[in-house]
């Protein structure tokens, strides 16, 4: 399915929520840089007062967006927005699911009136349960549909298709992107451990050169230890390790129910595994969620 074929407050929670981790991410990396700039200019030791009045000027001036840019981050809560949107827009995923494989609470024994009259409540429940985020949502986005064409069109299809559908569109789709992404973590987590090492390593080589040579105008532990601190507190924010072990664990429950996929020839059996996969997906999802607050 395309974002399209979801629902209106998942499709207005999920832009929302990328808006705003693309702001969160692209001024705290500018705020970071900033500091190591500044820290940058102090390596050298400058006797003429002109060179002086100029680095203490450009210094100044990055302080002073980097206070101005953590002032945005902490008054715009952009983090906020960020995680609830996420949180709401995979929510309305896994009840779209559920929906659309009658699975749950939307079983094929209902009426579709009935059906869909469950399906609203619920995401009407959840936009209550998100109030908060209502202004950071596009209003043309929520005019859209709450249940859409395609929505009903896969409803329809008979228990095979829905199963096939299933497995090919969310299972396996949701685990390749999972294992991709517990891949791209791993590589993240170790570039940035080494640049910590790195940096911490040189920054002692420096300190022991500068007690042997005292006189040395250059100075270079400041800038090594600011990198250092940096590239600790991109690893915290991005906190790419944790969120590997969540994929890879999340890739390994999906693995294990999609083996069941031939024993699935009732309506009751294919509701219960779909019910047991979506809660495989909230799990990993509710994890990240639980560690980025």
């Amino acid at each position: 399915m395309q974002n399209s074929d979801f629902p209106n407050y998942f499709q207005a929670s999920d832009t929302a929520s990328v808006k705003a981790q693309k702001y969160y991410l692209n001024i705290t990396r500018i705020d970071l840089l900033s500091m190591i700039l500044a820290s940058a200019l102090a390596i050298y030791s400058y006797q003429s007062t002109d060179s002086k009045l100029f680095v203490y000027a450009v210094s100044g001036f990055l302080l002073l967006l980097s206070l101005i840019l953590t002032i945005i981050l902490k008054t715009k809560k952009y983090e906020d927005v960020w995680y609830q949107g996420r949180a709401l827009a995979e929510s309305c995923k896994t009840l779209t699911w559920r929906f659309v494989c009658c699975s749950e609470y939307f079983e094929n024994s209902l009426d579709l009136k009935e059906a869909k009259n469950r399906f609203v409540e619920r995401i009407r429940e959840l936009s209550d349960e998100f109030k908060d985020l209502s202004i950071a949502m596009n209003s043309k986005t929520l005019n859209l549909p709450i249940i859409t064409d395609k929505m009903l069109e896969i409803r329809a299809y008979n228990l095979e298709a829905r199963k096939d559908y299933y497995i090919k569109n969310r299972i396996e789709d949701q685990k390749k992107w999972y294992a991709d992404k517990a891949e791209y973590n791993s590589g993240k987590y170790n570039f940035w451990f080494w640049i910590v090492i790195i940096s911490q390593a040189i920054s002692l080589i420096s300190i022991v050169f500068l007690i042997v040579n005292p006189e040395f105008n250059w100075n270079f532990v400041g800038l090594l230890t600011t990198i250092s601190a940096s590239a600790l507190s991109w690893l915290q924010l991005k906190q790419h390790q944790e969120l590997k072990q969540a994929y890879t664990t999340a890739t390994q429950e999906l693995n294990f129910i999609v083996t069941l996929t031939d024993q699935l020839t009732t309506e009751d059996g294919f509701s219960k595994f779909v019910l047991d996969s979506e809660n495989a997906v909230s799990r990993e999802h509710t994890l990240w969620l639980a560690q980025r607050r």
